[in-house]
């Protein structure tokens, strides 16, 4: 085959530090546009974006020659930087060390842009812990509890 070819998707999902409860509604499209220019720069994709105050979701699709972890790196660290520039004015802020991030089949993109969109309602029956457990425990992720929040 003379040209390479690859369909990456992936549900990531990260916390502020200590959840804190900072991502405010009237400004978080513009963070959720601002890590798809991120992403495109990339040549990756963002399909979809949310979460709550504590806590973002992305369905992204990876170029061919990006890694989950240089993404999610760069996402966080040029993120961060815009949060401090256009909305923290002096406040603390940064995102938690970690991240999980679940493949996602085509076929299940739609129903994964669905739970992203409905976060909101989502988080009003449980907590981001919880969800992010579940979410382990569905996809058979191992993990060790104390190294989940920071």
């Amino acid at each position: 085959m003379p040209q390479s070819l690859a369909q990456n998707l992936h549900h990531t999902i990260f916390s502020t530090k200590d959840l804190v409860k900072m991502i405010r509604g009237v400004w978080a499209p513009e963070l959720y546009s601002y890590i798809g220019g991120i992403m495109r720069r990339m040549n990756c994709r963002l399909i979809s974006a949310g979460g709550t105050s504590d806590h973002v979701h992305l369905l992204s699709s990876t170029g061919k020659t990006t890694t989950i972890p240089d993404l999610v790196m760069k996402v966080k660290s040029l993120s961060s930087a815009w949060i401090h520039e256009n909305v923290a004015k002096g406040k603390k802020f940064s995102w938690q060390r970690g991240y999980a991030s679940f493949s996602v089949s085509e076929a299940m993109m739609e129903d994964v842009k669905k739970y992203i969109e409905h976060q909101p309602e989502h988080h009003r029956q449980c907590c981001f812990q919880e969800e992010l457990r579940t979410l382990l425990n569905k996809h058979k992720l191992n993990y060790d509890e104390k190294y989940l929040w920071d």
